[in-house]
């Protein structure tokens, strides 16, 4: 059984005529009448009452009629659905976004891409670096912007350096050296610091810690928090100290400050990562649009290993 063997069938059916279906489906009468036969053949069942006059429909005919009618309307909204969700998903974007700092890193190229694609819907996400890298795999996002530790090391993903920063300390407006143009690490000697883990499996916390120990800061007391917010909160509250990007917005709190860190530097950056295949039409458009003047790399390139020698050499432990 073949739908246009049902399509034939609904016409003849319609019209009580095979002359006039032919007409309509523009086919021959002998074409449409093969076709009937062979579907009545197939079925084991005669569907229409033939006479030279007229076409009538059998009760069996009958049966089948109404039940391919809701067969095909049923197909015919299928269709329109399967076709509106193809166009929906070219005009559709959704990207992770893990914290303020990663939507400060993209806000830029966020207001090209909108007045370039006025028509395509932005959409955002928000969780732990290793909950959307997750989510990007499995394809309910469809790009991630990240900074680039602290990732899992996946095949299967690109990623584009959209920004190149360091790292700075983070003060209440009301510290001592809130107003200083930089800070050397023996100056915050007994400081508490304050160390961020977002994801229990991620790593950023003993990163952190190296670094703490290459600037020397072994002895200092710390603090572990579990969310950016977190960190702005204690920092403000003047219960410690913490480390923020050079690129971070002033405006993250008026309460707090950043100062630039006299000695060892932690370069790192912020990513726009993407599946490698980027078959969608919109995330080709963002992801072309970030690649001029930027440098291209695999993730499996760029892992946190690569952060680790960066902090090489310091051991021990805060």
């Amino acid at each position: 059984m073949t739908l246009q063997q049902i399509m034939y069938f609904q016409q003849v059916a319609r019209s009580g005529s095979f002359t006039k279906a032919a007409r309509a489906c523009f086919v021959s009468q002998t074409a449409i009448s093969r076709q009937i036969c062979a579907l009545e053949e197939e079925l084991h069942v005669t569907l229409l009452e033939r006479d030279t006059a007229h076409v009538k429909l059998t009760l069996a005919g009958e049966y089948f009629f109404q039940q391919v009618n809701e067969l095909t309307a049923r197909l015919e909204e299928v269709v329109t659905r399967t076709q509106t969700i193809a166009q929906e998903q070219q005009t559709h974007l959704t990207l992770g976004i893990p914290t303020i700092l990663e939507q400060h890193a993209i806000s830029q190229l966020l207001r090209q891409y909108h007045s370039l694609h006025p028509e395509v819907q932005l959409a955002t996400v928000t969780g732990s670096r290793q909950q959307l890298v997750s989510q990007l795999v499995d394809r309910k996002i469809d790009l991630l912007v990240a900074m680039d530790f602290d990732l899992p090391d996946l095949e299967g993903l690109d990623s584009i350096i959209l920004q190149q920063v360091h790292a700075t300390w983070l003060l209440p407006t009301g510290h001592p050296l809130a107003g200083a143009e930089k800070i050397a690490p023996q100056q915050l000697q007994g400081e508490t610091l304050i160390l961020t883990q977002e994801a229990p499996q991620g790593n950023t916390e003993e990163l952190l810690r190296q670094y703490y120990n290459q600037l020397g800061l072994k002895g200092n007391p710390v603090l572990h928090t579990r969310t950016l917010e977190e960190l702005f909160l204690l920092a403000s509250a003047g219960v410690g100290i913490g480390l923020l990007p050079s690129s971070a917005p002033k405006y993250l709190r008026l309460d707090l400050c950043s100062v630039p860190i006299d000695g060892p530097q932690w370069n790192f950056s912020f990513l726009l990562i993407s599946r490698r295949e980027r078959s969608r039409a919109s995330v080709r458009a963002m992801f072309e649009l970030a690649e001029p003047g930027r440098t291209f790399i695999s993730i499996r390139q760029k892992s946190v290993l690569r952060n680790l020698r960066t902090l090489g050499g310091c051991g021990g432990r805060i």
